[in-house]
Order: structure tokens, then C-alpha cells, then sequence
């Protein structure tokens, strides 16, 4: 959902995950500059409700950015897809879909697409049932890497040292723009205060952590989002 234009041919990835595979899961994100969040919530609620709306395979997520550095955007919209063909499946048919058409002139009255990536999931580590708030937020750190394959490594260590502190998810940005980001690592907890006493340097393995990815990695930008509400979400 939220396709204003397809990017890209589906390209990557790192066999390193075990059981910390995602699957075959991709993504589309949003970046916004909203002028009426109600009127965005409303146009997304409208469009959900339609006829069309079982032709649309994706969970679909609207986030609110707390902290976005230079960045106009104020509200994020992630949706989430299975896998590439469920991705394809939901943009042929929005494609000769009127509801879809109205959606698009109603978001684009509230609201302006500052970016969008598209991208594939890499892994999950901690344990997503112990994040279940409904206004949950997350430290989102775009990253620039040159060596994938040792960077998922550390970065599945890492997680695996801390299963009990939240939930994280990596992931590769397969199309974006101009940005130089490779990679997105996105750390969730129920509340900001839970988030921030519970930083990626206070966590066991951080030393290590970083000594392995030194070089390897650059943070091109970090961000604090919060969810707002959620659709196709079982």
C-alpha cells in the first residue's frame, strides 16, 4: 500500500540468519510531512474499509516521528508484506483500482512524500511478544555498510547476548533515493523511557559488538518514532 511508484528490481541479501530468519518478508516506507494527522488516519481508515481493500496484502503501520534531526517528515507509513509476490499481487491490483485512486487524492490532500525506500527484512532478535504496547516507540539508526555479510554476524550476536531487552529488526534498503543508508536497524520497547534506559552501549556484547563492526559501518542518521495505529495486523 502507499505505492506512489515502483523502485527498483529486488536485489541482496545476507544468508546469515539462522533462527533469526525473517523470512521472505519486504517492505515499502513512507516518509511524510503531514498537515492533518486526523486526516491521514481518516483517509487510511477509509481506504481499509473499501471493497478493494481485500486485494491489499499488507500490515500496514502509521508511526509519528519524536526526533527526525533535519528531516520535515513528521509521520511515517511502513507496510509490510509477506513476500515479494504478495508486494507485486497488492500493487497490480491497486493499479485499475478506484479506491485506490481516491486514497491517493485524499493522502495527498493532508500530506506531501518527503522519501520512500523499499526494502527486505534480515532478522529479528529478542522477543516481539514482549513488546505489545499499542503507542510503542523505536530508535531507528539508517547505516551505511560496506562488508553485509560480517555485519549481520555481529549484529545477530549482538541481539542474541540481549534476547531479553526488547525486540530489533535489521533490514536492507534495496532502493531509496539519494540515501546512502544500506541498511536500517530498528530497536523497539513499550515506552521512551523504557527505550532510552535500555541503549544499544548498555547492553551486554556491546564492545565486542563494536570492535566487529568498526570499519565496516556508518550511522548516516537516527530517529525516535512512535506507532500510532495499525491495519491488517492479526
Amino acid at each position: 500500500m502507499m505505492q506512489k511508484k515502483l523502485i527498483g528490481t529486488l536485489v541482496l541479501v545476507l544468508g546469515v540468519f539462522c533462527q533469526l530468519s525473517f523470512g521472505q518478508a519486504v517492505f515499502q516506507s513512507f516518509d511524510l510531512i503531514v498537515s492533518n494527522p486526523a486526516g491521514v488516519v481518516a483517509a487510511i481508515n477509509k481506504a481499509q474499509a473499501s471493497v478493494d481493500a481485500q486485494d491489499n496484502l499488507g500490515r500496514v503501520y502509521l508511526h509519528q516521528y519524536m526526533a527526525n534531526g533535519e528531516s520535515q517528515a513528521t509521520h511515517n507509513v511502513l507496510v509490510v508484506y509477506d513476500s515479494p509476490e504478495d508486494m507485486s499481487e497488492t500493487i497490480k491490483a491497486n493499479l485499475t483500482s478506484a479506491d485506490w485512486a481516491t486514497f491517493i487524492s485524499e493522502i495527498g490532500q493532508v500530506s506531501q512524500v518527503e522519501s520512500e525506500v523499499m526494502g527486505q527484512f534480515l532478522g529479528v532478535g529478542g522477543d516481539p511478544a514482549a513488546v505489545l504496547d499499542p503507542n510503542r516507540v523505536a530508535m531507528v539508526y539508517q547505516m551505511s555498510v560496506s562488508d553485509p555479510a560480517t555485519y549481520a554476524s555481529a549484529w545477530t550476536d549482538f541481539v542474541g547476548a540481549n534476547a531479553d531487552q526488547g525486540v530489533s529488526y535489521l533490514s536492507a534498503a534495496i532502493a531509496s533515493g539519494n540515501n546512502p543508508a544500506t541498511h536500517v536497524a530498528v530497536n523497539w520497547a513499550n515506552s521512551i523511557g523504557e527505550l532510552l534506559m535500555n541503549q544499544p552501549q548498555n547492553l551486554d556484547g556491546w564492545d565486542s559488538y563494536s570492535q566487529r563492526v568498526r570499519g565496516i559501518r556508518k550511522v548516516e542518521s537516527t530517529n525516535v518514532m512512535m506507532l500510532l495505529a495499525s491495519w491488517n495486523v492479526d
